[in-house]
């Protein structure tokens, strides 16, 4: 899968695209809209955890509150507090701990903040502008985006990019 991005001028537009994603099979978890706030997007499929990011967060606070674990679970094992013996689990279970508390505090952080990935796209939407995002089997992009040029020729193509992998 790719994940192709695309502006449209308005909502009448991208709801006719997004119909046409539709009619060709896409699943509507594979189809996102970001809007400025106070668009009304009606039965436009919402971006959801697409438009913040709360996901490259939660991947950056788990890295670093592993680390942080393990270095407090290390350093435990080498100066052991109060004469208590640790063992090598200690060390794996702070390491989990601080990856989870690290993933789970950096997440709601980030869920403040529009999705870094969404900066290019920034000003079109502050304009008006909705951005389209699908994620499509590789092999079609070329007819899509065919499909898509002639259903709407006002309807700006941006790129294919990878899409992000869900957690879980």
């Amino acid at each position: 899968m790719k994940r192709i991005c695309f502006l449209s001028p308005d909502v009448v537009h991208t709801r006719r695209v997004v119909n046409l994603l539709r009619e060709k099979g896409i699943p509507e978890k594979h189809i996102y809209v970001v809007a400025k706030h106070g668009v009304e997007l009606e039965d436009l499929p919402d971006a959801g955890p697409e438009s913040n990011d709360f996901l490259a967060a939660y991947a950056r606070g788990v890295s670093m509150g592993a680390v942080g674990g393990l270095l407090a679970g290390v350093t435990a094992l080498a100066f052991p507090p109060m004469g208590i013996v640790i063992g090598g689990g200690a060390v794996l279970l702070s390491t989990l701990a601080g990856a989870g508390f690290g993933g789970f505090m950096s997440g709601l952080a980030g869920a403040a903040f529009t999705n870094s990935r969404l900066n290019e796209f920034k000003e079109a939407i502050d304009r008006g502008q909705l951005l389209v995002m699908a994620d499509l089997p590789k092999q079609r992009i070329a007819e899509f985006e065919a499909s898509i040029r002639r259903a709407d020729p006002s309807i700006l193509l941006m790129g294919v990019e990878p899409p992000v992998p869900a957690l879980g």
